[in-house]
């Protein structure tokens, strides 16, 4: 007797697609195969005319601001995720391994979504050194800043170039935030304060395409030179594009990331939404995002990540004032099935693979995550293509209570989830409370990338 049966949908993988019932037992799947008697079953979800995937992976969060863990988890499980990758922070001053220690208990007490870590280095020199106690924790990749001197968030090369260094003698991945900081310091300092522009009206200006492409290049290369994986996250800027492709065509272990945001809006949303546009890299215009698109299809994005960071601000906040960061969570899987897949600029499986499969294996994570398969984590999620809604300020479930895509009508909406064999989203709800979620070790960036085409 299985503990459930999700009946009669379109099973979607990396893999293709095939009309298929998911038996599940405990927490396990035990059993993908065409009519599977509902008598065999305690419990039925009747999945007719809708698609059956794994439960999407979000690489990219940020559980720090006015979400935290709970909040993050619990947006994110409205939208079909049913595992993330948090950020944990570690500011110049705090304890490097006790950090790492107290987001995850901080997961463990308060999620509802199963998760692992990244480590995020602020002040590089004194934390660098310790990344191989870090990796003894399960944390296997790290993420350093390119961007952001003013902050004094930024890493110089000295410091990307040891990161590299050390991660790969540990057998682990380098994340890089890849903008050229000091030359987008001094554009905004020249543009903003010594000519008195609105920051909003040169925002691109202070932050170009062409030097994040410049930045890409040089972390990769230095990480090429390392002998180390590198995974470029939320990459924004077309020029980008053919950089990542020459240096995967080197055979260099390299990974791209984009975000829905940068998928689904170009400049024109700071005239509409002001600073709760602000992100960093900045959403650019429609080559670029049209370029990303062409990047999804054709191999060199291999992820997508929501880079949520869901921060108190207003429309009409002073620009250059305003932080970056906006809560994209939630909206992710719907805007990536309705922007990417009713296009056809996307199949299914490509959406399985940039969303489920390819985040798992990239993290160690797979096969017991990002697909569905027998022996397989039973982490499901159920859309409904025909359902059609509105995204809105308020029917979001961020603290923040906006979202970038406001009166945005979609087509499909996540409907069923399960975590590991029990429902985690029905009937509009997420019925799973916190500390039910498990902390997963990682094995960052031991997959060929080509593997993930």
């Amino acid at each position: 007797m299985f503990d459930y049966l999700i009946k009669g949908g379109l099973v979607v993988t990396g893999k293709g697609m095939q009309k298929s019932d998911v038996a599940v037992s405990g927490e396990k799947i035990a059993q993908v195969a065409p009519d599977i008697s509902r008598e065999d079953a305690r419990q039925v979800f009747d999945a007719r005319g809708k698609y059956v995937l794994p439960g999407i992976i979000d690489p990219h969060a940020h559980p720090v601001y006015e979400d935290k863990v709970l909040e993050t988890a619990k947006a994110a499980a409205y939208g079909g995720t049913t595992f993330m990758i948090f950020y944990a922070y570690i500011k110049p001053g705090q304890p490097v391994l006790d950090t790492i220690k107290w987001f995850r208990d901080e997961g463990l007490e308060k999620s509802v979504l199963d998760f692992s870590l990244h480590a995020g280095f602020f002040d590089a020199s004194n934390q660098v050194p310790l990344i191989p106690e870090i990796f003894k924790l399960g944390v296997t990749s790290g993420k350093i800043f390119m961007a952001y001197a003013k902050l004094k968030w930024m890493t110089d090369d000295y410091w990307l170039m040891a990161a590299a260094d050390i991660i790969a003698q540990e057998g682990g991945l380098l994340m890089v935030h890849a903008e050229n900081g000091m030359a987008n310091d001094y554009l905004e300092d020249k543009l903003l304060i010594k000519e008195g522009r609105p920051q909003k009206e040169v925002f691109l200006e202070t932050n170009p395409d062409i030097l994040e492409a410049e930045a890409v290049n040089r972390a990769c290369r230095i990480a090429q030179v390392a002998g180390c994986p590198i995974y470029i996250v939320h990459n924004s800027a077309g020029k980008s594009m053919p950089v990542i492709r020459r240096i995967k065509e080197e055979g260099h272990r390299v990974y791209a990331e984009t975000c829905p945001q940068y998928l689904c809006l170009n400049d024109d949303v700071y005239r509409k939404f002001g600073a709760l546009a602000k992100v960093g890299p900045p959403i650019r215009r429609e080559f670029d995002r049209l370029a990303l698109w062409e990047g999804v299809q054709n191999g060199i994005i291999d992820t997508i990540g929501s880079d949520h960071a869901a921060k108190a601000k207003k429309i009409d906040d002073d620009f250059f004032k305003a932080p970056y960061g906006s809560p994209q969570c939630e909206t992710m899987l719907t805007l990536i099935y309705d922007e990417g897949v009713n296009t056809g600029r996307i199949s299914l499986p490509r959406l399985a693979k940039l969303m489920c499969e390819n985040p798992a294996k990239i993290f160690g994570l797979y096969p017991q995550k990002g697909t569905i398969q027998v022996g397989s984590d039973a982490d499901i999620v159920v859309l409904d293509p025909a359902l059609r809604h509105t995204l809105r300020h308020e029917n979001q479930h961020t603290t923040v209570g906006y979202t970038l895509y406001h009166e945005r009508e979609c087509l499909g909406k996540p409907v069923f989830s399960m975590q590991r064999g029990r429902v985690l989203l029905q009937d509009g709800e997420v019925k799973l409370s916190p500390g039910s979620a498990k902390f997963f070790a990682t094995r960052a960036g031991r997959v060929d990338p080509e593997e993930l085409i």
